[in-house]
């Protein structure tokens, strides 16, 4: 399948939101390398499938559809889900990391099986590039928090980083091909973090 970003394209991507990047690694507390990581993972695997699937889900919820049962899909620089945006978003305001308001979201719990919260949500993944990647990074502090107990990157084992990346692509138990992607593009941000323009 073709895919829409090269290396170089993702990594310009990244220097153009590298503003973004570092404020939501200072805000929580999460290494940029390991934001910058799993961004560029997830744009060299955008293929021409996945705008596709975006439009479908545009539609359906500008029409009320379901067509092809799509009314949710992986979206944006971070390729999440509205409803694992939304569980991240709660996971988040429970531990007390950020609140509802402060992420431009209703004051309440969101509902991952509303479709109208879940519509609100995709629709800012899809189209607030900043927002993507902060829910993206919340996401990954859920996904750390569910393997190895806590949020604390800076002491995580080579083989807890495989863990966090692989849960926040996918639910199994072992570590994944994308886990081993990821934590090799996180070593490499690491040791020459990326230069600036």
């Amino acid at each position: 399948m073709l895919k829409l970003y090269g290396p170089k394209a993702a990594e310009r991507i990244l220097r153009r939101y590298d503003g973004t990047i570092r404020a939501v690694a200072a805000r929580y507390a999460l290494p940029a390398p390991f934001i910058d990581a799993l961004l560029y993972t997830e744009l060299v695997r955008i293929d021409l499938l996945d705008p596709l699937a975006d439009a479908v889900v545009a539609l359906n919820h500008r029409f009320g559809t379901a067509l092809l049962g799509k009314r949710d899909s992986s979206t944006g620089f971070g390729q999440i889900f509205g409803f694992v945006a939304i569980n991240a978003a709660n996971f988040a305001v429970s531990r007390g990391l950020t609140s509802y308001a402060s992420l431009g979201l209703p004051n309440r719990k969101l509902d991952p099986a509303d479709s109208a919260d879940v519509r609100l949500v995709w629709r800012r993944l899809n189209r607030e590039p900043d927002f993507n990647i902060e829910l993206s990074a919340l996401n990954l502090l859920a996904a750390a928090e569910e393997v190895t107990g806590r949020m604390d990157f800076s002491g995580f084992t080579p083989d807890e980083i495989r863990r966090v990346y692989t849960r926040y692509n996918g639910t199994v138990p072992h570590i994944t091909p994308y886990g081993e992607e990821a934590y090799r593009h996180y070593l490499r941000y690491a040791a020459a973090p990326r230069a600036k323009d």
